[in-house]
């Protein structure tokens, strides 16, 4: 499967291509600055230089693409409208995308309870409306959006999955969500789609 990274240099972004080339995938990764991607371009991984603020570019770099997954963030410095932009060129051009968003918007909103629904609102108070609406052009485009919890760097325990997001329960405080288990479970989507056209949220047991 040929798969296109979009936000290839970010914390996520980096473990979906990481992954995706120790399954044995052609791995595409998009970055802005090519120069930052951390694995060497090699005969199953080619870096393609793509600004979703440059017109046609990112729809070149995914034309071959089977499905395209995004880890794509933003820092305070950034313009929010390169979410909503990278997601309405990214919709227009793949034939699939998997699209990582955050738990408490879109079609989970509310599923933090009002406290951390409204703290969450204040700490991504820059980014919140354009994310937002980037995973809706996603799930409208018929991809998959990934809500998932507080991330963090602990390794992954293979203990997730992802459920509809009318199936989630919602709970006293998010559940935390490591960086790896995202990746695994984005490109096991990827692999084998069940959420098409589907908000979902990513779920990890405890052990």
């Amino acid at each position: 499967m040929k798969i296109a990274v979009l936000g290839s240099t970010g914390q996520t972004g980096r473990l979906v291509v990481a992954r995706a080339l120790e399954r044995g995938h052609d791995v595409i990764a998009l970055a802005r600055r090519p120069e930052r991607v951390e694995i060497p371009a090699s005969g199953n991984l080619r870096v393609v230089q793509a600004d979703v603020t440059l017109p046609g570019s990112v729809a070149n770099a995914v034309a071959e693409a089977d499905v395209v997954i995004s880890g794509l963030g933003i820092t305070k410095k950034q313009d929010p409208t390169v979410l909503t932009e990278g997601a309405r060129q990214i919709a227009d051009a793949a034939p699939r995308v998997i699209w990582l968003s955050s738990l408490g918007m879109g079609a989970t909103r509310g599923a933090l309870g009002a406290f951390n629904g409204a703290l969450l609102k204040r700490v991504l108070r820059h980014e919140w409306d354009a994310k937002d609406a980037a995973g809706r052009a996603v799930r409208d485009a018929g991809g998959t959006t990934v809500h998932a919890g507080p991330l963090n760097n602990k390794p992954y325990q293979g203990n997730g999955r992802l459920v509809r997001a009318a199936d989630y329960a919602p709970r006293m405080m998010p559940p935390m969500t490591p960086r790896a288990g995202i990746a695994a479970l984005m490109l096991a989507e990827a692999e084998s789609p069940r959420f098409t056209d589907a908000d979902t949220v990513a779920l990890f047991d405890s052990h």
